[in-house]
């Protein structure tokens, strides 16, 4: 009976995977390295003499080296498991984000006879907000790529964005990263406005708020280090929260504090501490997410944060009366 999984066996294809998709030439020095690296001590003594002619004929020796019979465009064919999660992924519609309708058109026929592994109305998401991206808009699917191409290529974008006020703002911002939130469902993008003034200031523009944008052409050499830049915006002192292990809620807030900066440990059998840094762009957003998950979680930090918190919810409360 053949197993599944060997890890003997994975093992040696892996290897010879490897062997056949690199080199069309290699020394016997450097064949016993790779086969010793990957497997195990004795696994030279098995596999050496199959990769060559005596064997299976993988390699045959032209002037003492071994030289491949495989082109170095070989080609391995998907497994059906493979197949199924490619044709689940494109079941997915953020996938209409990463190509043009003709790829598509050809990616939906290449597995139009495949049986999707999974289907998106498998997936319940009791805690996601309604009022998701719409990915298939043309208009948003066309920012997404001019923001990616962007981020590739290191070029200013001119951007024509509206405010959550419906105030429009135009900007000159270099693109550093695009993010998604699976609570939201929604992407955004992390930039740097006025990078050719050195101010590195970074802006958060939701991608469904974006108007229009046009290529400058403009260029940089290098990148901004948006991560040291980030850091550097942070309060001084975290938030810090206590966070109830009932209904799931530390893998829940886990998730949804994924995009921000933390530390967490165990302080009993229920009960975990997490320290979330953050600045002023992303103190709002950050309020209303610890507010969503109720009593699970207890602000104890940092003074400012709380203040926020209690003038919320008294406001809240006079909203009720």
């Amino acid at each position: 009976m053949s197993e599944l999984f060997s890890e003997v066996y994975n093992c040696y294809f892996q290897v010879i995977k490897s062997l056949i998709e690199s080199k069309q030439f290699i020394s016997d020095k450097e064949l016993h390295y790779r086969i010793q690296d990957a497997c195990f001590a004795e696994s030279i003594l098995y596999l050496l003499p199959k990769l060559t002619e005596s064997g299976w004929g993988f390699y045959e020796k032209q002037d003492g080296i071994l030289r491949s019979k495989f082109s170095t465009d070989f080609y391995v064919p998907l497994t059906d498991l493979q197949k199924s999660y490619l044709k689940a992924i494109l079941s997915d519609d953020k996938i209409s984000l990463f190509f043009n309708d003709e790829a598509l058109s050809q990616l939906h026929a290449a597995f139009a006879d495949t049986e999707p592994l999974y289907l998106p109305s498998d997936f319940y998401y009791y805690d996601r907000f309604s009022d998701k991206d719409d990915y298939q808009n043309p208009d948003y699917r066309r920012h997404f790529q001019t923001i990616m191409e962007a981020i590739q290529s290191h070029e200013y974008l001119d951007i024509l964005y509206e405010s959550r006020n419906n105030h429009r703002v135009h900007h000159i911002y270099l693109p550093c990263r695009l993010e998604y939130s699976i609570k939201n469902d929604r992407f955004r993008m992390l930039a740097v406005e006025n990078h050719m003034q050195r101010t590195r200031k970074i802006e958060i523009l939701n991608l469904n708020r974006i108007v229009k944008i046009i290529s400058t052409g403009k260029t940089v050499k290098h990148m901004p280090n948006i991560d040291k830049a980030i850091k550097r915006s942070y309060y001084k002192e975290p938030a810090r929260l206590l966070i109830k292990d009932r209904r799931n809620a530390l893998e829940r807030a886990m998730l949804q504090f994924a995009n921000y900066e933390k530390s967490t440990r165990k302080l009993d059998s229920d009960t975990y501490e997490c320290l979330i840094y953050y600045n002023k762009k992303t103190e709002t957003e950050l309020l209303i997410e610890v507010l969503s998950f109720g009593p699970m979680i207890k602000v104890v930090g940092n003074e400012a944060f709380l203040k926020l918190i209690k003038e919320r919810l008294l406001r809240q409360a006079a909203l009720l009366k």
